[in-house]
């Protein structure tokens, strides 16, 4: 598990960290690990309740009555915030059973549960993605193992695209200009890292699936982005594709980086042309992307 010390959940949740310190010795959330020389270290699922106490209280909540509102959800444990592990598997196991029983009402039911209570990047990172990993190896195991797959990332895919929509179209800071690679047809990881990005307030000009790249530069001089994030996990990096990577490295003022499988299969190669792989994990790819303070 990934911990983070108090300076980066702060930064995170917008809690001063004299803050957390108090609710800590007050409340008893959270609940930070301890190393041997005293330093507080946080989990991610720790940091996913502060920002759902912090929801609560921008909608009128006072602290104490965010606290016994998710107590009562039954999101934290008086002994420990282990059982959160259990919730994660109890929500890919109410939708595992549901797409086996192509139940999109009790998908739909789960889904608006799961991010009624967590940041829907977590949900997507704790649920989601490990159960579409789940669906992907059952491809060839089940006689309906591909449906199911098509059946769940469709449902996803629409659910999480038209929420990104509405995102987009509020967001009024600095440009990302995204876009999969030509030839690649999968976007869900990208719309994800959208998502991240609007969040944070970054203005987002997204255009999806198989996209040729000599076409980024032309929107790139007009809007301005300071980064191009890309993404690809099902195409080869072959020397059309590598000549017109270098070519976009070349002509873009800012950094242009790539997410997904091809990523990591290519990681080294991608470097020596001026890339910046961030891995197939777009939680850990929004980070790296994400903190930087890009310049043009």
């Amino acid at each position: 598990m990934e911990y983070l010390n108090i300076g980066r959940v702060s930064e995170l949740t917008g809690i001063p960290p004299i803050t957390l310190r108090a609710w800590e010795r007050r409340y008893g959330l959270p609940k930070p690990q301890r190393t041997a020389s005293g330093h507080r270290l946080y989990s991610m699922d720790e940091v996913a309740l502060l920002q759902r106490v912090s929801a609560l209280m921008a909608n009128g909540s006072s602290i104490s009555r965010a606290v016994a509102r998710i107590r009562e959800e039954g999101a934290i444990n008086d002994e420990s915030l282990a059982p959160m592990d259990d919730r994660w598997q109890t929500f890919r196991f109410r939708l595992l059973h549901a797409i086996e029983q192509y139940d999109t009402s009790t998908i739909e039911q789960t889904y608006n549960e799961a991010i009624s209570l967590f940041p829907i990047d977590l949900v997507i990172d704790k649920v989601m993605l490990p159960l579409l990993d789940q669906l992907g190896e059952e491809w060839d195991k089940l006689e309906d193992g591909i449906a199911r797959e098509h059946f769940f990332s469709s449902y996803l895919r629409n659910k999480i695209g038209a929420r990104f929509s509405h995102e987009i179209s509020r967001v009024q800071g600095p440009a990302l200009l995204l876009s999969c690679l030509p030839g690649e047809s999968h976007e869900l990881g990208l719309i994800l890292f959208g998502l991240t990005a609007t969040a944070r307030n970054y203005r987002v000009l997204y255009f999806g699936a198989d996209l040729p790249l000599s076409q980024i530069m032309p929107v790139a001089s007009r809007v301005g982005p300071l980064a191009v994030v890309l993404s690809g996990s099902y195409v080869e990096l072959d020397d059309k594709l590598k000549a017109e990577l270098t070519g976009l490295v070349f002509s873009f003022p800012g950094p242009v980086y790539l997410g997904g499988e091809v990523s990591e299969h290519y990681h080294e190669t991608l470097e020596g042309i001026g890339v910046i792989p961030v891995g197939r994990h777009f939680r850990k790819g929004a980070e790296t992307i994400l903190r930087v303070k890009h310049r043009r």
